[in-house]
């Protein structure tokens, strides 16, 4: 088993609570984009399972850099003093940020998606609207002819009766 150095320690310890901070700062960001996108349940939903397995790997990935894989206690600490200084001292005052970076992120994505869908778009509106105009044609026409029948035969009961 290799021993570390305290100098070595130290390091590993200040790289995990690097590690810490940018977990927070990218829990904060995620929760952002919920906020900001209007995201459902499910995609809210989906998205913590793809965060929490994303940041276990690289979690994991890290941990074997930094210390070989092994766990100690100031690899830990570390961490956790990450996480607790980024929601102590940081979280308040990175909000405004963390809107911002939403924001932006979610209009690029949203004009990304425009250009690309366009050609899609254009395509659907010139090919299939005017089938699917015929198709809903003829089902209102065929609503208002059972409705029409229907009232016939309500009119001949009423007639008969």
């Amino acid at each position: 088993m290799t021993e570390f150095s305290v100098s070595q320690q130290l390091w590993q310890m200040i790289q995990m609570v690097l590690w810490g901070w940018l977990m927070m700062f990218s829990s904060h960001q995620k929760q952002s984009f919920f906020k900001m996108g209007r995201w459902s349940y499910r995609k809210r939903t989906a998205g913590d399972f793809l965060f929490c397995v994303f940041w276990a790997v690289s979690l994991w990935l890290i941990l074997l850099q930094v210390s070989g894989g092994l766990v100690r206690n100031y690899v830990v600490l570390g961490l956790a003093g990450g996480i607790t200084v980024y929601q102590l001292f940081f979280r308040k005052k990175l909000e405004r940020c963390c809107r911002l970076l939403a924001k932006g992120s979610l209009f690029i994505w949203h004009r990304f998606w425009r250009i690309l869908s366009w050609p899609w778009r254009i395509l659907f509106e010139t090919l299939f609207m005017p089938w699917i105009n015929r198709v809903r044609k003829f089902w209102k026409e065929k609503q208002e002819f059972a409705i029409a029948e229907e009232n016939i035969i309500e009119n001949e009961n009423k007639f008969l009766s």
